[in-house]
């Protein structure tokens, strides 16, 4: 039975919304495309029909997961009142629930090391939907120039990045609490409250 394309196309974003989710909570390996087919009531071979191979899924649901967090944390900035902007950023960013919950969170946060090991072909594509992510967030860094954007960029978000995996291995609530208070009272002060 052949479908019509928008149906295609449909499945093909609920598929890479899924898998966007769930490799940022269980990595690649963690459930499986059988398992993950199953769950959206597709069969594993279906998979085939709409990607060319499981390392095409994994570039189109890092770039997905690039595209939401980046949603969000503009989302967060159009909010802000004027000049507020990269601190609601920082506010939303780490945040508890972002903390809780990975799966609608910052691919970095979640995947970096796993990104780190996929082959050289698969890491420049999720290179690219970074860059990508990184161009989206740049005007709401301090700098006077593109220059000094993109080195202050790279000190922050890769920063709270990492505030942001080591408060997940933390076991104690109000121990996770004071690593993102201390961590948003720090980036603020570092480079929100700065005249770009």
């Amino acid at each position: 039975m052949r479908y019509p394309a928008e149906h295609k196309a449909s499945t093909r974003e609920k598929i890479v919304n899924a898998a966007a989710q769930s490799f940022r909570e269980r990595g690649s390996q963690g459930g499986g495309i059988a398992s993950m087919m199953k769950d959206l009531g597709l069969t594993h071979g279906g998979f085939y029909r709409h990607f060319g191979s499981k390392e095409d899924l994994y570039v189109q649901a890092v770039t997905r997961a690039f595209q939401q967090a980046g949603d969000r944390m503009v989302e967060a900035a159009k909010r802000a009142p004027k000049g507020g902007e990269l601190r609601a950023i920082i506010e939303s960013y780490l945040s508890l629930g972002h903390l809780e919950h990975v799966g609608q969170g910052c691919a970095v946060a979640a995947l970096a090391p796993e990104i780190a090991r996929q082959p050289p072909a698969v890491r420049s594509k999720v290179n690219a939907a970074f860059k990508a992510h990184m161009n989206r967030l740049l005007p709401f860094v301090p700098g006077e120039n593109a220059s000094e954007k993109r080195r202050n960029f790279f000190i922050l978000f890769p920063a709270m990045a990492g505030v942001l995996m080591m408060a997940r291995t933390i076991t104690e609530p109000a121990r996770r609490k004071e690593i993102l208070a201390a961590a948003r009272r720090f980036y603020t002060e570092a480079f929100a409250e700065r005249r770009s």
